[in-house]
């Protein structure tokens, strides 16, 4: 049985999930995708890369996120991911393959996964103090949690206080006509 070529939209945002996450590519047409591979290469962290579909998800279901109001669409997607190629930045908080492409569709680079990862240790470092009471370990547990949590608040917060006039004027310069 042959099975079927399923086609995405030309700077579609393609998602797949993994155990416990879920990796984000742009499609850039003729069966490729632009992402950020990360660790994705054992460990070895790697820079933002061209792929073809199947590299890049495994053989697992695609998923399109949709964008109600994006700011740049189609090729002018393709277009943002391509003038990053070969970046070398990745960092699992605070430029992961989420937020490239938020920030190629948005303008924003943002990972709402990581702030989802933020909240369930927050819950966790919750319920953990309450019942620490019981076990040190559970208090061992309770610190890690939020001590992750504080540290993910933190590279968040310098990355915004850090890019919030160049990213404007570095984006101003690329498109003077907005």
């Amino acid at each position: 049985m042959q099975q079927q070529k399923i086609r995405f939209p030309l700077g579609a945002h393609l998602i797949v999930k993994h155990l416990g996450y879920s990796h984000h590519g742009i499609y850039a047409g003729r069966g490729r995708v632009i992402h950020y591979s990360g660790f994705a290469h054992l460990f070895k962290k790697r820079p933002i890369e061209i792929t073809s579909l199947e590299k890049f998800s495994f053989g697992k279901s695609i998923i399109i996120q949709q964008y109600h109001n994006p700011k740049f669409t189609g090729r002018k997607v393709v277009r943002r991911m391509r003038s990053r190629m070969h970046e070398n930045q990745y960092h699992l908080i605070i430029n992961n393959c989420e937020h490239l492409c938020t920030w190629a569709i948005t303008g924003i680079e943002s990972s709402p996964q990581v702030i989802r990862m933020m909240n369930r240790l927050t819950t966790i470092g919750y319920v953990s103090s309450i019942m620490s009471f019981m076990n040190s370990m559970l208090l061992t547990l309770t610190t890690t949690c939020f001590a992750l949590v504080l540290y993910i608040k933190k590279k968040l917060r310098d990355k915004a206080k850090n890019n919030r006039i160049p990213n404007y004027l570095m984006l101003k310069e690329q498109d003077p006509k907005q």
